[in-house]
């Protein structure tokens, strides 16, 4: 049996972390079973969630993992897709996660707003240590973000990024149902993984509001809560007036 080692669900959707998320729906997609768990991520071989463990091998990273299970279960998944759909989602994937992802992770730890809940949710219950232990994390976040370029940027020409973003991914759906086409493929988990933490978490982001406004985004959302992980419907369904 597979395992999925993760943070846990936090703020409504199945894990706070975008590529645990987009792990799982891969997992779920794919049809195979496995066991989540939550563990300490500083006890990871990467120090970073999501972890796969099948048996005796553990793959410590999220594109890695599906890449594993290609191989050994197959492409059910991006069956259908021709060599240029392949090439096309890849490098929008590439976006996503090197760039959305990072802006979301600047608002979440180190905006004046959305930081204190971070610390509440994950290191609240350590004391005065939480406090400490949360501080080097938030150092090493900036660190990481300021190294990758996304922090060099002043707050408003975050929120013009991701406004950009953001119209650049209803202009991809367009009237599809999914990224991929007629049904989820393997760039779904990581647009589903990087929407459901925009949409669902109550945190004051430009990205929340954006995403809430766009019916385009909120209905796909919604699909693929209710089709993929209708465990989670009663938390992550978001309405608007539109839907």
């Amino acid at each position: 049996m597979l395992k999925l080692m993760k943070f846990g669900p936090q703020f409504g959707v199945p894990d706070p972390s975008s590529f645990v998320v987009k792990l799982e729906t891969y997992l779920r997609l794919a049809n195979l079973e496995y066991t989540p768990k939550n563990g300490d991520v500083r006890k990871t071989p990467k120090g970073k969630f999501p972890v796969l463990i099948d048996g005796d091998k553990t793959i410590a990273d999220s594109q890695f993992a599906i890449e594993y299970l290609k191989d050994k279960h197959g492409d059910k998944v991006n069956e259908g897709l021709s060599p240029d759909e392949k090439a096309q989602q890849h490098l929008w994937r590439l976006g996503l996660e090197n760039h959305t992802y990072f802006i979301m992770l600047a608002y979440r730890w180190l905006d004046e707003k959305n930081a204190p809940i971070m610390h509440e949710t994950f290191f609240a219950n350590m004391g005065f240590m939480g406090k400490f232990i949360f501080k080097i994390v938030q150092k090493d976040i900036k660190r990481t973000i300021k190294g990758q370029g996304i922090l060099r940027h002043s707050w408003q020409e975050l929120e013009d990024m991701i406004a950009q973003d953001i119209t650049a991914l209803e202009a991809l759906l367009a009237n599809r149902p999914y990224f991929g086409g007629d049904k989820p493929r393997e760039i779904d988990c990581t647009a589903f993984g990087l929407i459901c933490n925009m949409i669902v978490p109550e945190m004051e982001t430009p990205f929340r509001e954006l995403s809430r406004a766009s019916s385009n985004l909120v209905n796909y959302h919604n699909r693929m809560t209710n089709e993929v992980f209708p465990d989670y419907a009663s938390t992550m369904i978001f309405k608007t007036n539109n839907t």
